[in-house]
């Protein structure tokens, strides 16, 4: 499966950089500040305004939002995966290489506290 411009994404071994930039662009761009990424994803900070997440957000966590796994695709955690309590990860329910719609899914998650069904 080779889709967009990022390669095929079963291949990836880390995300490619340019496709986490452009899903943190548009996450600042909508004004989600300290938004950052990793070589496995995109990590958000959150506040107040991720009332569907409210516990996490008043503790200050993060939104964890991962490619990887068995079968590789998006997912999300408040936990760090690499926490004791981390390691349930839910799905983001995105394409893998589209950052327009991993942006608006990982908003979706902040708003709802759940992906699209």
């Amino acid at each position: 499966m080779v889709t967009g411009s990022y390669g095929d994404p079963l291949r990836w071994d880390e995300v490619p950089a340019s496709l986490t930039a452009a899903v943190v662009a548009d996450l600042l761009g909508c004004g989600w500040s300290g938004v950052h990424s990793t070589e496995h994803g995109v990590v958000v900070p959150l506040d107040r305004r991720a009332f569907g997440l409210p516990d996490p957000a008043a503790r200050g966590e993060h939104l964890y939002v991962l490619w990887g796994g068995h079968r590789p695709e998006w997912s999300w955690s408040t936990a760090h995966p690499d926490a004791p309590a981390g390691g349930t990860l839910a799905l983001l329910l995105a394409p893998p290489d589209q950052p327009a719609y991993i942006s608006a899914q990982i908003i979706r998650v902040l708003r709802t506290g759940r992906a699209l069904p």
